[in-house]
């Protein structure tokens, strides 16, 4: 063996043994405990829109639905009155009088990021103990309220987040999307706040205390930021709070958008982590099993060696090792032969991402 296949086995190696403890790690950071009762407190649920898709009206029923079980107020923002989201807004909330449900429309203050320009915006004029932050495509539970709100329960803790896993759509484009997801970043997340401790936030679902959040500088200390979340997360640790994680899935759903658009996405994502962790971001090369692979697939390739097989072996057991966890997942059987082509968008995500700007979301 020479030292070039030496040096490839070795990567090889590494990756096998980080996709196990990603796995191991999904499992153990994915199991929610009895959330209890939510705390007698003031909570109010920011729902952002920008658009209206098939899952929409869905998602912002979900919200409306465990905001009425945890005893929640709702906002639903959206900043252009002629989007189609507005009416939506609308309609949901005049079907809960009382208060209960609340549609702002209008323009949030000048800044980069729209999503939080729209945050402010929703936030103004209200107080809250804690303010529950979900995108417009994030499907929750019924208890959902009572789960976020649990970590609060120590003094200590300023913001809260949790996993997510991508439901696609009906196309072959959101199929793949969600596998990119749900078999790389969602074991990458349960892996880092397992053994990192929670240092970050995933802004699809966020709870902040509202004391920490405005010694943190408000939403308006975000509005030109591409990476809100990670930076909420780091202004209130920086603000002497504590971080916490929350074990439960929500769903986030996926349009079909097309190949484009979800490659765009992707790769924003991947510019934003950079943006942020630009070490540990690099250091992610390490474990893109699906090169070294190849690689040694290739050298043997013309004496017909031993490697020739490898990525049969390798996708073989990584697909074991992913249907071992297909229901927190989502994984079903025809998803299987897609995992090869799957590992390899994330590695070209990974390497998009290493260069190019970071961009904030557009709402």
């Amino acid at each position: 063996m020479s030292a070039l296949e030496l040096g490839l086995a070795l990567w090889v190696a590494v990756a096998l043994a980080y996709r196990v403890v990603a796995l191991r790690s999904l499992a153990r950071q994915c199991v929610p405990a009895h959330p209890g009762a939510p705390p007698r407190a003031a909570l109010v649920a920011l729902r952002p829109l920008r658009g209206a898709g098939a899952a929409t009206a869905e998602c912002l029923e979900s919200l409306l639905l465990a905001a009425e079980a945890g005893g929640a107020r709702v906002v639903v923002g959206v900043e252009d009155p002629a989007d189609p989201a507005a009416a939506l807004a609308r309609e949901a909330c005049a079907a809960r009088p009382g208060g209960r449900c609340e549609a702002r429309i209008g323009r949030g203050p000048a800044g980069a990021n729209r999503k939080v320009a729209n945050l402010v915006q929703m936030a103004a004029g209200r107080k809250a103990d804690v303010w529950l932050l979900t995108d417009g495509d994030v499907r929750v539970p019924p208890d959902y309220v009572a789960h976020a709100t649990a970590p609060f329960a120590a003094p200590d803790v300023g913001l809260a987040t949790g996993p997510y896993r991508s439901v696609p759509g009906r196309s072959l484009a959101s199929r793949l999307d969600a596998l990119l997801t749900n078999a790389h970043f969602l074991p990458s997340v349960c892996v880092a706040s397992r053994f990192e401790g929670v240092h970050f936030a995933l802004g699809a679902n966020i709870a902040v205390r509202g004391e920490a959040l405005e010694r943190a500088g408000g939403f308006e200390a975000l509005l030109d930021l591409p990476a809100d979340d990670y930076a909420l997360a780091q202004r209130v640790e920086r603000a002497g709070y504590r971080l916490a994680w929350v074990p439960l899935l929500v769903d986030h759903r996926l349009e079909d958008e097309g190949w484009r658009a979800a490659l765009r996405r992707h790769v924003r994502w991947a510019r934003a982590a950079r943006s942020v962790r630009p070490r540990g971001y690099a250091g992610q090369i390490s474990v893109q099993g699906a090169l070294p692979v190849l690689a040694l697939a290739a050298l043997d390739a013309a004496a017909m060696g031993p490697f020739l097989a490898l990525p049969l072996a390798w996708w073989g057991g990584v697909g074991a090792l992913l249907w071992r966890e297909r229901l927190r997942l989502g994984l079903r059987a025809r998803d299987l032969p897609w995992i090869p082509l799957v590992d390899l968008l994330a590695a070209a995500v990974w390497a998009a991402g290493l260069v190019g700007r970071p961009q904030p979301p557009d709402a």
